[in-house]
C-alpha cells in the first residue's frame, strides 16, 4: 500500500515538474528576475549584481529548477517518436547552456593586474575578495598565513562579525567592514608610558582667525609640521640638561667651526670646536673622555656608508667623535649635527651613549620656527626663532599662547607626555551613479596566547594596510589586501601605447606589448594586448582595460584578468538550440510526423505484415 502510495506521489511530483505551466512561470520570474540585475546593475553597480543575483545560492537554485523542468519535460515523452529530433537537441542544448551558466556564477573568476614598463607580474588580484595575511617577525622562514573572505558590495551591520577560528597561534576576528571608509587619526594618552609627546595646537593668521587645528606627535627623531611661513617642531630630550641648550644656547661669538656641548650625568661641558679638534676632552671624574676626531662643513653620506664634506661651504654642519668609556678598548662612534642636534648614532649601536650632545654653529641660523622640546620630567618647554635669534618662552602648559613667527600665534590645546595614535574609520556614502572611492576597511579583533587587541586595516593602503603588532610571542605583522591568484605564466610590460583623440581631448586606444614567458610549456614571445584584441594563454583571457599614473607621472597598463570555465558549454549549448530549432523547422516543411530514427525491429516487422 505505501509503495503505491509512494510510486503516486513520485509520478505526481514528475508530471508536476515537468508541466508546461511550471515552464512558463520559471521563464517569467527568470525574465523578471534577469531585468531586476540589469536595472541594479546600471543603478548600483556590477558588484551589487553578482553579489544579490548571479552569485547569489538562491539564482543558482533558480536555475537549477529551470533545468530539471526542462530535463523532466524531455524524459516524460521518452519516446520521443512524435517529438521528433529536433525537440530533443533543442532541450538538450538547453540543459548544457544552462550548465555552463551554473559554472560561470559559481566558479567564473575575474580580476585586475597592473604592471608598469619593465615590470614583470605572474599573479593578479580578485576586486571581490579579500585576503587577511599574518606573519610572525620571529619567524621568517615561516610562510605567511592568508584568510580569504568575501565581504560583498555593502557595509556590515554592528552585530555580523567573521570569526576564522585559529591557525598557528593566531586567532582572527572581522569585527566590522566598511566597503568605503575614510580614516580617523587621534591621539589618546599611551597607559604604557612608552609613546612619544604629541601636542594638539591651534594656529591663528595676523587677524586673529583660527586657520587650522593639528597635533603633532614626536618620534625617536621629532616631528616637524609647516603652514607658510610658520613651522613648528616638536622634540623630545633623552637627558634632563640638554634643557640648557634649549633656552639658552651660546651666542653669535662661537668661532666658525662653532661649539659642542656636552652632557654626563646631568652636567654640560662646551668646548669650541676649532680648538679642541683631534683632542681627547675628558668629562665627570675624567674617565670618560670624548674626541673630536673630524669636523665637516657640508656633511653627506657616500655609498659606503660614511660620512663626507661636499666643500667647505658650512650647509650641513657635523662632527665626527669618539667616545671613550672604561673598560672598552674600542670607542664609541657618535656624530652631532648642528641641524638636528638630537640625532645620533644609539638606535645603531642598540645601546644608548652616556654623553648627549648638542653641536651648535654659527651657519645653522635658526629658521622661522616654534620649537617645543619636552623632557623626562614630562615637562614642555618653547623657544621661538625669529629674524635669525631664539626667544624663550620657558616652560608651556595646555591653554597657553605663543607669538610664532610671521604674525602668527600658536595655542597649545592638549598635551600628551606619552601618546599612541588611535586610528578609526568612518563610512564614505558615495553619490548616486557614483563607482569608485576610498577603498574598504576592517576592524579586526586578533588574539594570540593572552593578548587580545583591535586595529583597524584599509585595504591596499600604504599607511593602514599593514600593521605591526606587539605581543607577548613576539610582534606580529598583520595586512589586508586583495585575494591574488597565480596566473601560471609571466608577463612582463615592453611597452605601453597611449593613444588619444584628435586635439589631445580624451582617451582614445590604450595597447600594451608584452612579453609572455610560460617555462612550463617552452613559451617565450611578445604578445600585443589592445582594446579589441585580448590575450588568450591557458585559461585565462587578459583584456586591456585602462591605465594608471603615478604621482611621478609614470603610467601603469591595467589588465583585467577573466576565466569562464563555462564558455564551452555555453557555446556548445547555444548552437545546439540553434540546431535543434533548424531541425523542427525543415521536419515542419517536408512534414515528417514520426521520429526521423531508424525504426526498431519489432515495428518493421509489424509494417510488413500490414501490407502483406
Amino acid at each position: 500500500m505505501f509503495s503505491g502510495i509512494s510510486v503516486t506521489c513520485f509520478t505526481a511530483a514528475f508530471r508536476w515538474l515537468a508541466s508546461l505551466r511550471l515552464a512558463v512561470v520559471l521563464i517569467l520570474v527568470l525574465a523578471a528576475v534577469l531585468a531586476w540585475a540589469t536595472l541594479l546593475e546600471s543603478s548600483a553597480g556590477r558588484d551589487y549584481a553578482q553579489w544579490y543575483v548571479y552569485k547569489s545560492s538562491w539564482f543558482i537554485a533558480l536555475l537549477a529548477l529551470l533545468g530539471a523542468n526542462i530535463l523532466a519535460s524531455t524524459l516524460i515523452r521518452f519516446p520521443w517518436v512524435k517529438s521528433g529530433l529536433g525537440f530533443v537537441v533543442t532541450h538538450a542544448g538547453l540543459l548544457v547552456l544552462l550548465f555552463g551558466a551554473i559554472q560561470t556564477f559559481q566558479r567564473g573568476v575575474e580580476g585586475q593586474l597592473s604592471f608598469a614598463e619593465g615590470q614583470s607580474v605572474d599573479s593578479f588580484q580578485i576586486l571581490d575578495q579579500c585576503q587577511l595575511t599574518t606573519a610572525w617577525q620571529t619567524q621568517p622562514n615561516h610562510a605567511p598565513l592568508a584568510f580569504i573572505f568575501r565581504p560583498g558590495p555593502v557595509d556590515w551591520p554592528p552585530a555580523e562579525t567573521l570569526d576564522f577560528g585559529e591557525l598557528d597561534g593566531v586567532q582572527l576576528k572581522v569585527l566590522r567592514f566598511l566597503r568605503h571608509a575614510k580614516s580617523e587619526e587621534n591621539w589618546v594618552a599611551d597607559e604604557s608610558g612608552e609613546g612619544g609627546p604629541a601636542i594638539k595646537f591651534a594656529v591663528a593668521d595676523p587677524r586673529g582667525k583660527t586657520v587650522l587645528e593639528n597635533w603633532l606627535a614626536a618620534g625617536p627623531f621629532g616631528a616637524e609640521f609647516s603652514l607658510g611661513p610658520a613651522v613648528f617642531v616638536l622634540q623630545r630630550a633623552p637627558v634632563a640638561s640638554l634643557i640648557e641648550d634649549f633656552l639658552k644656547p651660546p651666542g653669535k661669538e662661537m668661532g666658525a667651526q662653532g661649539v659642542l656641548s656636552m652632557h654626563l650625568d646631568g652636567r654640560m661641558v662646551r668646548v669650541g670646536v676649532g680648538e679642541n679638534l683631534g683632542k681627547k676632552i675628558p668629562l665627570g671624574d675624567g674617565k670618560i673622555r670624548v674626541q673630536i676626531e673630524r669636523y665637516l662643513p657640508n656633511a653627506q653620506p657616500d655609498p659606503d656608508a660614511h660620512f663626507v664634506s661636499q666643500g667647505q661651504q658650512p650647509d650641513n654642519p657635523m662632527l665626527e667623535l669618539k667616545v671613550y668609556l672604561p673598560g672598552k678598548e674600542e670607542p664609541l662612534r657618535e656624530i652631532a649635527f648642528a641641524r638636528h642636534p638630537l640625532l645620533g648614532l644609539d638606535g645603531i649601536h642598540g645601546q644608548p651613549s652616556p654623553v648627549k650632545f648638542w653641536y651648535h654653529h654659527p651657519a645653522a641660523v635658526p629658521s622661522a620656527n616654534t620649537e617645543l622640546l619636552q623632557t623626562p620630567d614630562g615637562k614642555l618647554y618653547c623657544r621661538t626663532a625669529i629674524r635669525g635669534a631664539y626667544h624663550s618662552r620657558g616652560e608651556v602648559k595646555t591653554g597657553d599662547k605663543v607669538e610664532a613667527a610671521a604674525g602668527f600665534k600658536m595655542t597649545l590645546l592638549n598635551y600628551l607626555p606619552h601618546s599612541r595614535k588611535e586610528v578609526r574609520f568612518s563610512p564614505v556614502i558615495l553619490a548616486a551613479g557614483e563607482n569608485a572611492g576610498p577603498e574598504a576597511a576592517v576592524l579586526v579583533e586578533v588574539s594570540t596566547g593572552k593578548t587580545r587587541q583591535q586595529v583597524w586595516l584599509q585595504r591596499n593602503d600604504e599607511n593602514y594596510g599593514f600593521q605591526l603588532l606587539q605581543t607577548t610571542q613576539g610582534p606580529l605583522a598583520v595586512g589586508l589586501g586583495y585575494e591574488r591568484l597565480p596566473l601560471g605564466f609571466e608577463l612582463k610590460l615592453v611597452k605601453f601605447r597611449h593613444g588619444k583623440n584628435p586635439g589631445q581631448m580624451g582617451d582614445a586606444s590604450f595597447a600594451s606589448t608584452v612579453e609572455l614567458v610560460d617555462r612550463v610549456n617552452g613559451i617565450d614571445q611578445q604578445r600585443t594586448i589592445s582594446m579589441n584584441e585580448p590575450l588568450v594563454h591557458g585559461k585565462y583571457t587578459l583584456y586591456q582595460s585602462g591605465f594608471q599614473e603615478s604621482p611621478e607621472g609614470k603610467q601603469a597598463s591595467s589588465l583585467t584578468v577573466a576565466c569562464d570555465p563555462g564558455r564551452l558549454s555555453k557555446y556548445l549549448g547555444s548552437l545546439m538550440i540553434c540546431g535543434g530549432a533548424l531541425l523542427m523547422f525543415f521536419a515542419q516543411a517536408i512534414g515528417w510526423k514520426t521520429f526521423p530514427f531508424p525504426k526498431s525491429a519489432q515495428q518493421t516487422t509489424k509494417a510488413t505484415k500490414s501490407t502483406k
